[in-house]
C-alpha cells in the first residue's frame, strides 16, 4: 500500500520535477497572487473619511466680550509695566549714588584713622556701616522691581497671546453655521482657520507657562528682600 501511494505521489511531482528550478519558484510565488484575484480589496467604514471640524463652543458674543475685557486689561498691565520699568531705573541710579558716598565714608574713616582723629573716625565708621545697610537694601528694592517689570511685560505677552487666540476663534465661531463638511472648498477653509486658532492656543499655552515662573522669581526676589531687612 505503501508503495502505491508513494508512485501516485512521484506522478503528481513528475511535471513539476520537469521544470528549470527558476520556473518552477516563479509559479509557487506566483500562486497566492492569483488565488487573491484582481481588484481593490473594500476598506472598512472605520478606515473612512474621519475629518473632524474643530467648532469652538462659545458664542461670538461670549468671545467679543472677553476680548473686550482683554484690551482693557492690556492697557493696564502696560502702564504697570512702564511704571515698575521707571522705578526699577531709578534704584539703579539710586545704587551709583549710594555707592559714591560709601566711598566717600570709607575714604573719610582711613583718612580718620590714619591721623588718629578717633572722633572724627567713628563718625566716619557710622556712616559707612549705614550706607553698606542702605546699599544692600536699594539692591533687594532694584532686583524686586525688575522681577515685578518682567512679569508685568510678560503678563502683557500672555494677554496678547490670548487676544490673537479669541480673534481666531472669533472667525470660527461667525462661520460655524455656514461650514458644510460636504464642500470640500469650505472644509479646506475652515481647516486653515482651526490651524491658525490652534496655533494661537499653543502660543498662549506658553506664554501662561513663562508666567507662572516668573511669579515663582518675583515671590523669590520678596522673601530675598524680606531677609535682608529682618537682617
Amino acid at each position: 500500500m505503501f508503495l502505491i501511494h508513494l508512485r501516485q505521489l512521484a506522478v503528481r511531482l513528475a511535471p513539476l520535477l520537469a521544470l528549470p528550478a527558476g520556473l518552477l519558484v516563479a509559479q509557487q510565488t506566483s500562486l497566492p497572487a492569483a488565488a487573491a484575484g484582481p481588484g481593490v480589496v473594500a476598506l472598512p467604514s472605520s478606515a473612512a473619511d474621519t475629518l473632524e471640524l474643530m467648532l469652538t463652543a462659545r458664542s461670538t458674543d461670549s468671545v467679543r466680550s472677553e476680548r473686550d475685557r482683554l484690551l482693557g486689561e492690556r492697557r493696564d498691565v502696560e502702564t504697570r509695566w512702564a511704571v515698575l520699568r521707571d522705578q526699577g531705573l531709578r534704584l539703579r541710579a539710586g545704587i551709583g549714588e549710594v555707592k559714591d558716598a560709601l566711598s566717600a565714608a570709607s575714604a573719610r574713616e582711613g583718612k580718620a584713622k590714619k591721623e588718629k582723629r578717633d572722633a572724627d573716625r567713628i563718625i566716619a565708621a557710622t556712616d559707612r556701616e549705614r550706607l553698606e545697610r542702605s546699599l544692600t537694601l536699594l539692591k533687594a528694592r532694584a532686583d524686586l522691581r525688575e522681577a515685578q517689570a518682567e512679569l508685568a511685560r510678560i503678563e502683557r505677552d500672555f494677554v496678547d497671546a490670548s487676544i490673537r487666540a479669541d480673534d481666531a476663534e472669533l472667525s470660527i465661531a461667525e462661520r460655524r453655521d455656514q461650514v458644510s463638511p460636504d464642500d470640500p472648498s469650505q472644509r479646506t477653509a475652515f481647516q486653515e482657520l482651526t490651524s491658525r486658532w490652534l496655533q494661537a492656543l499653543r502660543t498662549r499655552s506658553a506664554r501662561a507657562y513663562d508666567l507662572e515662573d516668573r511669579r515663582f522669581k518675583v515671590v523669590e526676589a520678596q522673601i530675598d528682600m524680606l531677609k535682608r531687612q529682618r537682617a
